[in-house]
């Protein structure tokens, strides 16, 4: 990172939790952080220590994907869960982060010639997973269920059926046109650049 005068930085602060978190890292800090001017705060005692990840406060029970959570269980694995928040009794919600889901076209969507695919993006991170309909719905609404939080969802139409030269075509440009627009970055790296995927002649 560019230098920055030491005068500038605020180094050896500390937050013991419910202030900061790392989105789809750590759903609530605690440890050494430092400030910059700029008003960014990242973790580790001062910029020369290694690896300073930005850090973002917790506004509300909002910024952890939950409404008004009581105790809040981020499940990402499950053999292992992240507790957020105070207990205030015995209940606790469990908050899923999106699944990857493989679609499978129907006969009703290839007679239709296209069909919907829906995905997420990791916020502050050009990381993208394929969704169900149902996941999408969730992020969309900000379901208390799913961690929407930490993911931006998309869909886009995808052509099934036609020409195969103008279905790879209409499929390409759908996908650079969401990459270009969005600034999502290395979204047809992510599919492979497999405009032909489902395609039926």
């Amino acid at each position: 990172m560019a230098y920055i005068p030491k005068n500038r930085i605020q180094s050896n602060l500390y937050t013991a939790g419910g202030e900061y978190y790392i989105p789809d890292v750590n759903p609530n800090y605690v440890g050494f952080y430092y400030k910059i001017y700029t008003g960014e705060e990242k973790t580790e005692k001062n910029p020369s220590d290694t690896p300073n990840v930005e850090l973002f406060p917790i506004e509300s029970p909002d910024a952890l994907g939950v409404k008004n959570p009581t105790q809040v269980e981020i499940v990402t694995n499950p053999e292992t869960a992240v507790y957020v928040g105070l207990t205030e009794d015995d209940t606790s919600l469990k908050v899923f982060p999106p699944q990857l889901n493989v679609p499978q076209p129907t006969q009703d969507n290839y007679q239709l010639g296209e069909f919907q695919r829906y995905f997420c993006k990791k916020r502050n991170e050009f990381s993208y997973l394929e969704i169900s309909e149902s996941d999408y719905n969730k992020l969309v609404s900000r379901d208390s269920s799913i961690y929407y939080n930490g993911w931006e969802p998309f869909d886009i139409p995808w052509t099934l059926t036609g020409e195969r030269d103008k279905v790879y075509n209409v499929n390409r440009n759908i996908v650079l046109l969401k990459e270009q627009n969005e600034k999502f970055y290395g979204f047809s790296n992510y599919l492979r650049k497999e405009y032909l995927k489902y395609y039926k002649s």
